[in-house]
């Protein structure tokens, strides 16, 4: 697909004809849809989400993640999974309060998990040199400065610099 663009909602919408409904509830849709100007498909989620903190007004959401067409058949025949967010892993459109479908890349949030470790290795190598530097009341100056710089050069390894 290429580069998502941000679109007017209503126009978009307009433009679209639903290839078919995936699934449906009380909040949320599935569906494959087909936009006529471009013949682009998309499978969009929609989410309706009562806001109890205002009354139990209704806010309304509109995905649209940009399908190639084996993942279309793939799909409509229940090989391949199309739940939000787990399998919404490339950019695709989204709507807010207003008139607005905005790209979302959601790739940068599904690689944490090394920094995630990292940040744990770290958290713990924080911890040893905390007790090692409480405990080094007998340590010379220059002891305690090659101490630092051994935790220092730990870090750098987690965070894998050179």
């Amino acid at each position: 697909m290429d580069d998502i663009q941000a679109r007017e909602k209503d126009k978009f919408l307009s433009c679209l004809e639903t290839i078919k409904e995936l699934s449906k509830s009380e909040f949320e849709t599935y569906s494959i849809v087909k936009n006529t100007e471009t013949g682009e498909h998309y499978l969009h989620y929609f989410l309706s989400h009562i806001n109890l903190s205002e009354g139990g007004s209704r806010d309304d959401y509109d995905h649209f993640l940009p399908i190639e067409s084996d993942d279309i058949l793939a799909i409509m025949f229940g090989e391949q999974p199309y739940q939000f967010p787990e399998n919404w892993r490339s950019a695709y459109l989204r709507s807010g309060n207003d008139n607005r479908l905005i790209p979302f890349d959601p790739s940068e949030n599904y690689d944490l998990d090394d920094a995630a470790a990292a940040e744990l290795a770290m958290l713990e190598k924080l911890e040893q040199y905390k007790e090692q530097m409480m405990n080094a009341d007998n340590l010379s100056p220059e002891e305690r400065e090659k101490l630092t710089k051994q935790y220092f050069a730990e870090l750098d390894k987690i965070l894998k610099k050179p």
